[in-house]
Formats: structure tokens, C-alpha cells, sequence
């Protein structure tokens, strides 16, 4: 679905990537992790088409991110969540914002009503359709900027680093809401700084001073003590203590419960 092939990619003389190569299939969900500074950023804008590569190129469907005739129908196919989602918001309504994008794209008027109401009710907003966007949370801005790229029938969703602002409550509603659409065949690429975060991923790419490190499942990325997320080294000193966790138990609420039965 998503070739990339070579990219080469400066700030001026800083190279941010050399040769860079993978790609996404449909209906994967893919993490990309890094240190601060190694292009996790710049990746997401190279593969929504907002910045090009000096060398090499991005496919989306067979579309060329480079070429600009194709630029209009990438823009239908993939959609970037960035980590303020107030750089997202224009409109003072909520309904107002997911109409928006479907005016530019010269949706008849009488779709664009039932569009917009049920990408609301897909991101559990119907309700507050009427309600001021200043007014909603920065879980609930998140949640909109969704639900506008979902009215326009995008497959591909960007998430940049778009859960790092959020508090826990506002973060879980978002990943859950990543793991629904990824269930429904949308291609979730959700680039983050959160190492537990990989723990959902079908698919994981480790960034490092802009080459790939690693490239495959997660639980082969916790052979790298550098990579494991927490809640895996928690785990693995339960195991050392013969105290047993299933890999379907690796989240902070059953390890909790685990430890306090045993210690009781």
C-alpha cells in the first residue's frame, strides 16, 4: 500500500535520512519509535505529502507524493492527527469543523449532513455536535480532528506523537479509538516517543540518527533492553519470581492486581 524507497532528506545540511526504505501494507498498524531527533516527525510529513524528499520516492497506492497530479488523490487517501490538535481546529462548532472538509472536497449537500453525523458518532462526539470547539477537551479535540479526516473517506491515518499532550484519560480514549478503526481496515501508522505504546502494534520500526534499527513484530524489539517498554521489564521481574503473567495480561491494571494477590 505504502513503498518507500530510497528517500533521501536534509534541513539545510543537516540529512535527516539516507536511503531510507520499508513499507506498509493495507490494514497494518504500524508504531515508529525513536529518540528525539531521529525524523519521526519528518517522516509523517514525508508520507502525508506535506514536505518531499531530495531523493528517492513515497507510493501510496501507486500514487507519487512528489508528483503533484497526485498530490489531490493522496490527500483523499491519508490523513495526519499532529500532537496540538488546536493547529487542526478552524471552525467554531464541532458539527461546523467536519462539514468544512467536506465543502472543499464539493460533497453534494445533501450527503454531507449524514457524513458528518455519523464520523461524529464514530468518534463518540455525536453528542456534543453543537457544542463550541473551545470548549471540548484535549482528548475531545483529538477525537474531532479524527472524525474530520474520517468524513473524507481516508484509509491511511498519521498519528504524530498525537496522544503526548493528553492526560491518561484523554490518551486511552485516543488509543482505543486507534485500535477500533485498525479493527474496521483502516491503516493506523502511529509514531510516538511512548515505548508501551508498541505493545498494540502489528508492526514496529525503531528510528536511530535517521536509519531504521529495527523492523518487525514488537516482542522481538524487547531483546533490546534499550527498547522494552516498562511494563515488559516489570513482567519478566514477575516471571524471575515465579510469579506468572500471560502475555494477554500486560497492561497496568492486571499487573497491579497480579502483584497484590501474591503479596497477600
Amino acid at each position: 500500500m505504502i513503498q518507500v524507497e530510497n528517500i533521501t532528506f536534509s534541513y539545510q545540511n543537516h540529512k535527516i535520512f539516507n536511503n531510507l526504505s520499508f513499507s506498509i501494507k493495507k490494514g497494518e498498524c504500524l508504531c515508529i519509535i525513536g529518540k528525539n531527533g531521529s525524523g519521526k516527525s519528518t517522516l509523517a510529513k514525508l508520507l502525508a505529502g506535506l514536505i518531499f524528499s531530495q531523493e528517492g520516492s513515497i507510493k501510496i497506492l501507486g500514487y507519487d507524493t512528489k508528483n503533484l497530479k497526485d498530490l489531490l488523490e493522496i490527500r483523499k487517501l491519508v490523513g495526519i492527527i499532529f500532537q496540538n490538535p488546536e493547529n487542526q481546529i478552524i471552525t467554531t462548532t464541532v458539527f461546523d469543523e467536519v462539514v468544512f472538509g467536506l465543502e472543499n472536497l464539493a460533497i453534494p449537500r445533501e450527503h454531507i449532513k449524514k457524513i458528518a453525523e455519523n464520523s461524529l458518532k464514530t468518534v463518540g462526539l455525536f453528542e456534543y455536535k453543537d457544542r463550541l470547539t473551545y470548549q471540548l477537551s484535549g482528548g475531545e479535540k483529538q477525537r474531532l480532528a479524527i472524525a474530520s479526516i474520517l468524513a473524507m473517506g481516508t484509509d491511511i491515518l498519521i498519528f504524530d506523537e498525537a496522544t503526548s499532550m493528553l492526560d491518561p484519560v484523554g490518551k486511552k480514549q485516543i488509543l482505543k479509538l486507534m485500535k477500533e478503526l485498525n479493527s474496521q481496515g483502516k491503516t493506523i501508522i502511529h509514531i510516538t516517543h511512548d515505548r508501551n505504546d508498541i505493545l498494540e502494534a502489528s508492526k514496529v520500526i525503531v528510528l536511530s540518527e535517521g536509519e531504521i534499527k529495527y523492523q518487525g513484530v514488537p516482542y522481538k524489539i524487547f531483546e533490546d533492553d534499550e527498547f522494552t517498554p516498562f511494563l515488559i521489564k516489570v513482567k519478566d521481574i514477575l516471571d524471575k519470581n515465579n510469579i506468572k503473567v500471560k502475555d494477554k495480561n500486560i497492561n497496568i491494571k492486571d499487573l497491579v492486581r497480579i502483584v497484590y494477590e501474591n503479596i497477600t
